[in-house]
């Protein structure tokens, strides 16, 4: 019977030992601005958002030049001009002041628009990447950098390194943080350690 006690105490530590061994979380971050900023792909989807976005200001702006020109003259020659023509130059003030409203609310959704539709495969890309990463190096969890309220010091726990390499992008050597200071990459490539 002693025995028999022995026995299923070490039986349950063991499986003890074994269900916290496999209870283990590992926990990563994710530099999304950092790794994003330095794939070729998204700088060209950059400069084709920017120029496509310039075509839609300078649009805008000479719509605004019509309507203000139109404003100008109804200033200066409003109180002069017969009252059918007046009306006809306010009514063409209102309709274009309206048709610059709607192309700005246009303006902004394709905008929006066009920057998903340049974005998603990059996001999705990087998304897979991401995954393959965390799996690799045994990540239970990977945050974004930016919803973290603490950073810990020990960058081990930064995958945006091993997501760049695994691209086949050499990462930058340093980077300037939001607070002033340095922010050295990770060289780290076993993928960090678990936290305590």
């Amino acid at each position: 019977m002693k025995n028999l006690k022995s026995i299923f105490l070490a039986v349950l530590v063991m499986f003890s030992l074994e269900s916290v061994a496999q209870n283990t979380v590992k926990i990563g971050y994710f530099d999304y601005s950092y790794v994003i900023g330095q794939l070729p792909e998204a700088k060209a989807a950059e400069a084709d958002l920017k120029a496509y976005t310039e075509k839609l200001q300078k649009d805008l702006q000479t719509k605004e030049a019509e309507i203000r020109a139109k404003y100008e003259r109804y200033m200066k020659e409003g109180e002069k001009m017969a009252a059918p023509t007046r009306e006809a130059l306010e009514k063409e003030i209102q309709t274009g002041q309206q048709q610059l409203q709607d192309f700005q609310q246009k303006a902004e959704a394709d905008v929006a628009k066009k920057q998903n539709t340049l974005l998603s495969p990059i996001n999705d890309k990087l998304e897979k990447t991401l995954k393959e990463v965390a799996k690799e190096n045994g990540f239970t969890y990977v945050l974004r950098k930016e919803t973290l309220l603490y950073e810990p010091e020990d960058t081990t726990l930064d995958v945006s390194i091993l997501v760049l390499k695994k691209l086949g992008i050499t990462p930058a050597p340093a980077k300037t943080n939001t607070t002033g200071g340095t922010t050295k990459p990770n060289t780290n490539t076993t993928g960090g350690t678990k936290p305590r």
